[in-house]
């Protein structure tokens, strides 16, 4: 069951966004209603963890975080409440890593990013391979998500902001397992790439 303290905070963020952003979703019936699932999404603005929470409220999803977060009292007591998680940037984080294994092995939504950082250009740019590494792995589906508006957003500027999700797969099982992570990360191009091109 979705905790009451996510539950709460997408009521309210959700109002947030309706009422500010006039916020749209396209094709939220797309995410499984059960089992493992990656969410991953384009990367324009800090909002967007929010959105995509936002955009899927049948499910909790869980993201990673800064580690630095997790120092200031206020978000270290609220942040796991909301199924978020810290991760060292610029470096290897095994225990993130650990963390984000563990949210799919109980059958859980957890959010990506796999561009890797923020683009506020209104462009895809090209994936890192993690995401496709933990659908490798867990056997996880991928919900492959588009973010249109956030990079417009500006202090005291609310843009619309829309949201289009496409339909969850599967990576094929290709042996050797690195030949399947590169696959794999292409085949996640590929369908962002049409997501993004049919919805201009």
């Amino acid at each position: 069951m979705t905790p009451l303290l996510y539950e709460i905070a997408a009521y309210i963020l959700s109002f947030y966004l309706k009422v500010f952003h006039r916020f749209q979703v396209y094709g939220a019936h797309h995410l499984p209603k059960n089992g493992p699932v990656i969410v991953v999404s384009n990367h324009a603005n800090f909002i967007d963890p929010i959105v995509v929470g936002c955009s899927l409220r049948q499910r909790q999803v869980c993201f990673m975080a800064k580690e630095e977060l997790f120092r200031i009292p206020i978000f270290r007591s609220l942040l796991p409440g909301l199924g978020t998680f810290p991760v060292r940037r610029g470096r290897s984080d095994r225990t993130a890593i650990r963390a984000a294994f563990g949210v799919l092995k109980q059958g859980k939504v957890l959010g990506m990013f796999p561009e890797g950082t923020r683009y506020r250009d209104g462009q895809l740019h090209p994936l890192r391979q993690g995401a496709s590494l933990l659908a490798a792995e867990t056997g996880a589906s991928i919900l492959p998500m588009i973010i249109r508006g956030t990079q417009k957003l500006k202090l005291f500027h609310f843009p619309q902001i829309k949201v289009y999700i496409g339909e969850a797969f599967t990576l094929a099982t290709v042996e050797p397992k690195k030949e399947m992570v590169l696959r794999g990360t292409a085949e996640i191009y590929t369908r962002l790439r049409a997501l993004w091109e049919n919805t201009k």
